[in-house]
């Protein structure tokens, strides 16, 4: 399954900028589409218009300065440097010069001047007819789809004993007509650089709602993390403040919440110290005094009590870790001695295969010795084949304890280091333990200032990953 394309706050804002854009620009070009009707006469009315008229003037000027015979040659030179199709047609519709296709019917009656469909016999060849030149025209055909563009021109052209009034006609396959009657490149630039204006003019509000948005994301891992004093600006005067204002007051009563909870906890196990050790010396009374048939029973409340006694005393190094760096300082020391003699106190009898470079570690030794332990004494436990690698990289020591035991379900490595959550299918209450030794590593390495996870080995197994700040 493929997964979810990730963009940026910021990439969705500017795409639902472009497609508002691109709507608009749709919506323009139908109204524009609608407007572009067979008569296009308004189009020749601005600066097109001026444009068109002056092309003519200037290919009348070239061609009264040649004789007839090279008329033609002016024409295609004209093909060529333009990329469109310029013809002379006589006042009655005629192709005089060119190599344009018939008109259509409705260029052809744009063609025809009845004021100078007459053609006239001169004794000489004027440069110039005496009438003043027609208005422009501009028509769309149909299949295939054709722009003709015409002036009067007062040029005349001899053929025969006569002379003919003569009109240009421009063809083209698109109304831009190579940039001659409309250019779009400066509406592009145009278009382009407003985009690109847009985007300079919202960068400031959008980064500062993406960057408030940031540090709130921020903010509520650290609080997950059980980061409590975690507090964020909340001088922005909308919602987003509004949030970070949430955001603090959250965070305040969860630490004060989780910190009550963690006292009572304590509390409550410190107090079961006393009534429990009171129990283990009263049995210890009655033993003496028990018959052999009371023997049973009295070693199996032996066992309870001593259950109970290392559960309380566990609870109570759960709690206390939590509050390692204020009573601990960190300091430097060989990480492969601290390994070596975390091996000889929990495994002391177990063959375990060490790959650890020798590094100077500087972090909390104590709370590094306790999830060590514990992560290895649990290895022992339910597993075999057992390893340890460590190396440095970055600033940043990952120290590895891998086994090849039963592992457990995949969906519950994101728990294992919750307080008293216990695999059931992989791990039951039988095999000892109170679910309470991955929960005190994870808050000796917290207290380090690192992290720990779990993930499964192939082909079976369990890999406990810990990666600290060297320093």
């Amino acid at each position: 399954m493929m997964s979810r394309l990730k963009l940026p706050l910021y990439g969705k804002i500017l795409l639902w900028f472009l497609v508002n854009l691109a709507v608009l620009a749709l919506f323009g070009y139908v109204y524009v589409s609608k407007l572009i009707t067979p008569e296009l006469e308004w189009l020749l009315s601005g600066p097109p218009g001026s444009k068109f008229e002056h092309l003519s003037a200037r290919l009348r000027d070239q061609l009264i300065s040649k004789p007839q015979n090279g008329w033609l040659d002016v024409l295609e030179r004209y093909e060529d440097r333009r990329g469109v199709t310029f013809a002379l047609f006589s006042s009655d519709g005629q192709l005089v010069l060119g190599h344009a296709p018939d008109p259509p019917e409705e260029v052809r009656k744009s063609l025809i001047d009845k004021r100078r469909a007459e053609p006239r016999q001169r004794p000489q060849r004027p440069e110039a007819s005496s009438q003043p030149p027609k208005p422009r025209f501009l028509l769309r055909s149909e299949n295939p789809t054709r722009y003709w563009a015409g002036i009067h021109m007062d040029i005349l052209y001899e053929q025969g004993d006569f002379w003919h009034p003569l009109t240009m006609v421009m063809v083209s396959s698109d109304v831009s007509a190579n940039g001659l009657l409309f250019n779009w490149t400066p509406w592009a630039i145009l278009f382009s650089c407003g985009i690109l204006f847009s985007a300079l003019l919202w960068l400031p509000v959008v980064r500062g709602i993406t960057e408030a948005i940031r540090r709130t994301n921020e903010a509520s891992r650290r609080i997950a993390a059980g980061k409590f004093d975690v507090r964020l600006s909340d001088t922005r005067g909308d919602e987003l403040g509004e949030l970070a204002t949430s955001v603090n007051v959250m965070a305040a009563q969860l630490g004060d919440y989780v910190a009550q909870q963690r006292r009572i906890t304590a509390d409550v196990a410190h107090e079961l110290c006393s009534p429990i050790a009171r129990m283990q010396m009263a049995l210890g009374v009655v033993e003496q005094r028990s018959t052999p048939e009371q023997e049973t029973y009295l070693k199996k409340l032996d066992n309870e009590l001593q259950h109970m006694a290392k559960l309380v005393e566990e609870v109570l190094a759960f709690s206390k870790a939590a509050t390692l760096p204020d009573r601990e300082t960190a300091e430097t020391f060989d990480l492969r001695e601290l390994i070596d003699q975390v091996i000889a106190r929990e495994a002391p009898e177990c063959e375990i295969r060490v790959i650890v470079e020798d590094l100077n570690f500087h972090t909390l030794r104590s709370a590094l010795d306790r999830a060590l332990g514990n992560v290895l004494r649990n290895a022992v436990r339910y597993a075999r084949d057992i390893e340890i690698h460590a190396c440095s990289q970055n600033d940043r020591v990952t120290i590895q304890v891998l086994d090849q035991g039963p592992g457990v379900p995949a969906d519950s490595l994101a728990r294992l280091f919750e307080p008293f959550y216990r695999p059931e299918a992989a791990r039951g209450r039988n095999t000892g333990g109170s679910g309470l030794g991955l929960a005190i590593t994870k808050r000796c390495i917290d207290a380090c200032g690192g992290t720990v996870t779990a993930r499964l080995r192939e082909p079976a197994g369990l890999i406990v990953e810990i990666v600290i700040p060297n320093g």
